[in-house]
């Protein structure tokens, strides 16, 4: 019934919503019931890894790159959660949970792997919880001879963040800010040729190369200059293609909360939030590979998935039992209302 909703696809899946099932016992079957959320994330990456392992040997020449794009993002909360106390907070404006995201792409495979909750100031920063689930990622993601590549913003640009990448095995970008300074004593500012070779100062172990690319400013007047620095040496056009695949993620947090409600949980317990978030995954990754299905046979024509008609299909097939009861309560529904007016 759940996934049914969230299958909708209209960024609204509301228990109130539902039409053979109460609020009450959708919310008891999130927040109370006993049933095995570890297994169903088990089946899911179970799945995504073969998606993922078929991808690649379907590809001929050279493998696409596999890149290991981590970012924050925020979901708002207004009012009292008591229960969540140590989930709630405010960053960047934003009062609410925030979670941390693992994000593989590889060519056209996408996979929201696996997220954290940040819990606040004094705990586990983003930075050490993306390097936590990168620690975790299963050897099959490193089989073959394409390195894997590390894209974040600034705010995983800290020493602790590149210096772990690193240790990991795994080469990085990422957007760093203008002050920081180098082994010379100079900010990167200074710099004027882009993929020079620096040492940060708080980095002396980690050779560096600087590069810079050109955004739109948040007033949409003008440009600004931001910089990047990689444990490999690009070109600077490549370096402003990795910029350009990092905002994947800002793709899939767009999708997954405009179409599958990924901020809309109303749950009260940590049990029920997770258990929202990850069904709001397991959505995503049932329409993306069908998506991935109707490429492979010729069936999609855009260049662009269609959230909604995806959903639509798999909705039919993994929920269709569920809209035969809603059809026939409605069709229930109608008889009762013709009876009364009909009755003479």
């Amino acid at each position: 019934m759940l996934l049914n909703l969230f299958l909708h696809a209209r960024g609204q899946p509301l228990p109130q919503l539902a039409k053979v099932k109460s609020p009450a016992a959708i919310s008891r079957f999130l927040n109370h019931y006993d049933w095995n959320l570890r297994a169903i994330i088990r089946a899911m990456r179970t799945d995504a890894l073969e998606q993922f392992q078929l991808y690649r040997s379907r590809v001929r020449g050279r493998s696409p790159n596999v890149e290991l794009i981590v970012d924050m993002t925020s979901l708002p909360k207004e009012g009292k959660f008591p229960l969540l106390d140590d989930w709630m907070h405010h960053f960047n404006g934003v009062t609410g949970v925030h979670m941390v995201m693992l994000y593989i792409s590889c060519g056209e495979v996408r996979l929201p792997w696996s997220f954290l909750i940040w819990r606040g100031k004094h705990h586990t920063s983003p930075a050490e919880l993306a390097l936590k689930m990168l620690a975790r990622l299963p050897p099959q993601f490193r089989q073959g001879r394409t390195a894997l590549h590390v894209l974040a913003d600034a705010g995983f640009s800290g020493r602790k963040f590149i210096a772990g990448v690193v240790g990991l095995g795994f080469t990085v970008s990422v957007s760093i800010q203008a002050n920081k300074v180098m082994d010379t004593g100079r900010a990167i500012r200074q710099v004027r040729r882009q993929g020079q070779a620096i040492v940060l100062k708080d980095l002396p172990q980690i050779p560096l190369w600087l590069y810079w690319v050109w955004l739109p400013t948040k007033t949409g007047r003008g440009k600004e200059k931001r910089y990047v620095v990689s444990t490999v040496w690009w070109t600077p056009s490549t370096i402003r293609k990795k910029g350009r695949r990092r905002w994947r993620i800002e793709a899939l947090f767009k999708t997954l909360k405009s179409r599958f409600g990924l901020h809309r949980f109303g749950q009260y317990t940590r049990r029920g939030v997770l258990r929202y978030l990850c069904l709001c995954l397991l959505s995503f990754l049932l329409c993306h590979f069908q998506d991935l299905e109707d490429m492979e046979s010729g069936r999609r024509t855009s260049p662009w998935p269609d959230w909604g008609e995806l959903a639509s299909r798999v909705r039919l097939h993994c929920c269709g039992r569920v809209r035969l009861a809603e059809l026939e309560a409605e069709s229930a529904s109608i008889r009762t209302v013709l009876d009364g007016v009909l009755r003479p």
